[in-house]
């Protein structure tokens, strides 16, 4: 096939996404593309027209190319077209050889993207501030590098206020929940909280990683010579590395029924004996213990010893799954934010959107699945917003919003029956709609339902106000 010049020009502005309109030095169309017509909405067909003829049918407002035919110099306007796309509009004058204008080139190009995404980067940088505010107003401590747990559920901040007490002691603690949720945590930051601290170790010991027939070695030591493969003098075992301080047996349910003699025999008498040793060993070790599995359901099953399931439960501690502790999610996000942020030197930041499906989700892998998610956020984000678009399919799908028709709950029909979660939603709804009547500001509407703002703003986009769209959000400055 031989090379056709206006083929090859037409297929090249064609495949530009700004708009190209382009016309001779007395301002006849002869040539444009696609973008040109979908961006302005111009419904004819502006080929061999004049532009000012688009002007007299107000099909535009003003003309970039007939300034730039007046002057012969570059022009640049913003116009808004019928499609109602606001557009910066650039006209170029083209001279020939020996200096005879005799073109003008215009690039259509759409600000309402740019626009939105602006808009967007605006919002999040100060709702970033305002997380940041309420963040540090519920905890304080985040600021100091040694702060390692980040809550604001009443019922994990309970758990939190009783770790003093309960380290302060020599009582053995099983603390129970589902895999993430932080049971390492809180078991270290009872060692940190007794004295054993400055005295010993904290030591964390897997019971569901190591294999069972290196689990005894390991956990008590060996003696010289005592099976094939022994080290000639001998080894130390985790449980005297632990020796004045704490020893914490992760999955302590999946240890083996042989093993739960010994450790019992330890938690009785203080005291451990090394694989092929005689002489037992006076230990002085704190037990902590965490299970994701149902003991009490494990020992009528014979797989797990009633007596020591006691002398283990003397203190439990029940850390609740992240899903029915909802207000953690938007301070451990945060708070796993920023320390990415640092970590990999990036400066970016949630859209609302993006963070209301984070709060919807059910978190089956709790928090350690949300500390990975925004970690591959952060470390894969093209850009400094973090939207809805970015999140895994499985988050995202989640929709937040809940339109509810309008429901007199103050004046209810008496013969109608109102489910009680519509009823629960439509209060709400009702009370916060109140409140924006009341009140020009999310600050002063969320004081005076005794809720803070971003309880309100996630409020409002479940139950679909829209009211919030045109509030100011007062700013910490």
């Amino acid at each position: 096939m031989s090379w056709c010049p206006e083929m090859t020009f037409r297929a090249m502005i064609s495949s530009i996404s700004d708009g190209i309109y382009i016309t001779d030095s007395n301002g006849y169309c002869i040539a444009h593309n696609e973008a040109f017509l979908r961006i302005t909405g111009i419904p004819i067909n502006v080929v061999d027209r004049n532009v000012s003829t688009l002007i007299d049918d107000n099909l535009i407002s003003e003309s970039a190319t007939l300034e730039v035919i007046r002057t012969r110099q570059r022009v640049s306007i913003i116009t808004v077209f019928p499609s109602g796309c606001e557009a910066l509009v650039t006209g170029n004058p083209v001279f020939d050889d020996a200096g005879n204008f005799f073109n003008v080139v215009c690039e259509v190009r759409d600000l309402s993207e740019l626009n939105s995404l602006k808009d967007d980067l605006k919002r999040s940088k100060q709702l970033n501030k305002q997380y940041r505010e309420i963040l540090v107003s519920y905890n304080p401590a985040l600021n100091n590098d040694e702060q390692k747990i980040t809550v604001r559920d009443p019922k994990m901040q309970s758990i939190l206020d009783e770790l003093p007490r309960i380290g302060d002691s020599d009582a053995t603690v099983l603390i129970y929940g589902e895999s993430g949720v932080g049971k390492g945590l809180i078991a270290s930051l009872l060692h940190e909280h007794s004295t054993r601290s400055t005295k010993g170790k904290f030591i964390k010991v897997d019971c569901s990683a190591i294999p069972s027939s290196l689990i005894e070695s390991e956990l008590f030591g060996y003696e010289g010579g005592s099976f094939t493969g022994a080290l000639r003098e001998g080894k130390a075992g985790l449980l005297d590395q632990g020796n004045h301080g704490t020893v914490f047996l992760d999955e302590i349910g999946e240890l083996p029924l042989l093993l739960q003699v010994k450790l019992l025999s330890i938690l009785q008498d203080h005291k451990i004996l090394r694989v092929g040793g005689t002489t037992p060993l006076s230990m002085d070790i704190r037990f902590v213990c965490a299970t994701n599995r149902n003991l009490e359901k494990m020992v009528e099953e014979g797989t797990f010893r009633k007596d020591l399931y006691y002398r283990l439960n003397v203190i439990s501690v029940a850390i609740p799954p992240l899903r029915e502790r909802k207000d953690d999610i938007f301070v451990l996000t945060i708070s796993f934010l920023n320390k990415f942020r640092q970590k990999y030197n990036r400066n970016v930041s949630f859209v609302p959107e993006a963070m209301d499906c984070l709060y919807e989700y059910s978190w089956p892998g709790n928090v350690r699945e949300l500390e990975n998610i925004v970690e591959r956020l952060v470390v894969l984000g093209q850009s400094s917003l973090i939207k809805k678009i970015d999140l895994p399919e499985k988050i995202r799908r989640v929709s937040p919003t809940m339109v509810l028709a309008d429901i007199d709950i103050l004046h209810p029909n008496e013969q109608e029956i109102i489910p009680l979660k519509a009823a629960v939603a439509a209060t709400e709804r009702q009370l916060i709609v109140q409140a924006f009547q009341q009140n020009d500001h999310l600050g002063p509407a969320a004081q005076a339902l005794g809720i803070d703002i971003s309880t309100l703003l996630r409020k409002c986009k479940k139950l679909g106000i829209k009211r919030v769209a045109t509030s100011t959000v007062e700013m910490p400055v």
